[in-house]
């Protein structure tokens, strides 16, 4: 609860920082880290609708924290995130999804990302149902130079 707490508290103050430092209030994050970050969420998106939880959760740091959107409580570490995807994808057919970044923000090793998404899902033989939301991301870069999610807190929109 202290970490989520404190990469929360870092994805505020990298926004106030920015808002602070940065003329037009906003801190630019350079093309690199951009391409990183996309990259990372193509192959999350890849590993979604090809139902494989293990490349779902090698996105994310082995200390991530997801505060899940459908229940109570925290996911943390990457084995447990893998078994919450594995269920996830068990329960869903993801037959297509886009994720969408709207601010991308940097700090030296954490970046925090707020984005979109835009799921086309399939339960058993009921009609595909598409369901979007927003999320806000905390990114580190790790000793290998790859970044990867270290805190997530998906919200799902309100279905019309």
């Amino acid at each position: 609860m202290a970490n989520l707490a404190r990469a929360l508290l870092v994805a505020a103050a990298l926004g106030a920082s920015a808002c602070a430092h940065s003329p037009g209030g906003r801190a630019e994050p350079d093309a690199e880290l951009r391409a990183a970050i996309a990259a990372a969420n193509d192959a999350f998106v890849r590993a979604l609708v090809a139902g494989d939880a293990r490349a779902m959760a090698a996105v994310f740091t082995e200390d991530a924290l997801v505060i899940p959107a459908m229940q109570r409580g925290f996911v943390s570490g990457r084995g447990e995130l893998e078994a919450y995807d594995a269920r996830r994808v068990r329960a869903l057919r993801y037959l297509e999804a886009t994720i969408t970044t709207v601010q991308l923000e940097v700090s030296g090793d954490l970046a925090w990302e707020a984005g979109t998404n835009r799921l086309l899902v399939q339960q058993g033989d009921r009609a595909p149902m598409t369901v979007t939301g927003r999320y806000l991301a905390v990114w580190r870069r790790g000793k290998d130079g790859r970044w990867r999610i270290r805190a997530e807190l998906p919200i799902p929109d309100p279905i019309p």
